[in-house]
């Protein structure tokens, strides 16, 4: 059986390849997706895992902070893997105002704020293992250093992607 990881990277994967095959306005769009992939690929393997958007991770003052993506475990409320998303749309698109840009805040209030509570969710034990993806459909922010623990990935045709990974388990990522 493939594990939630294998699952996911899977998914990940399928996404990068066919990236041309869909136009993304917002990040619940790039979410949408791969939930959807995630469920079809849970379905086809008939496995007991269970694949929510915006779920509850970590209880907050006034509601509870909320991961785009949760894989379940079977039977229990156990988070298996996370995934949270940013999405900056490509800059010289016709089809998005240019006031809009830019959607994604890069530091401590946007990027590296998801980076480190993917750390902190898997440091209080809300799930064995969690993503961070930030999809830079044109590259805007490629030229900045990436966040610690995150590296920068080409995903071909000037899109570039931020992969960080915190995990309480051994995985390959």
């Amino acid at each position: 059986m493939l594990s939630p990881n294998d699952i996911f990277l899977d998914a990940l994967a399928w996404f990068v390849e066919s990236y041309d095959d869909f136009t993304f306005y917002t990040e619940r769009d790039l979410v949408w997706t791969i939930q959807s992939r995630i469920s079809k690929t849970l379905t086809q393997l008939d496995t007991p895992l269970r694949v929510f958007n915006d779920y509850p991770i970590l209880r907050a003052n006034r509601r509870s902070l909320c991961v785009d993506i949760a894989i379940m475990a079977p039977d229990s409320n156990r988070i298996e893997l996370a995934a949270e998303f940013k999405y900056e749309p490509d800059h010289s698109r016709t089809d998005i105002p240019k006031t809009k840009f830019p959607v994604v805040f890069w530091g401590k209030d946007g990027v590296a704020k998801d980076i480190e509570r993917a750390q902190q969710f898997v440091n209080e034990k809300q799930t064995l293992i969690c993503y961070t993806i930030f999809v830079d459909e044109g590259g805007a922010f490629r030229h900045r250093d990436p966040h610690p623990n995150s590296t920068w990935e080409s995903w071909g045709d000037g899109r570039w992607a931020l992969r960080s990974c915190a995990a309480s388990v051994p995985i390959a990522t």
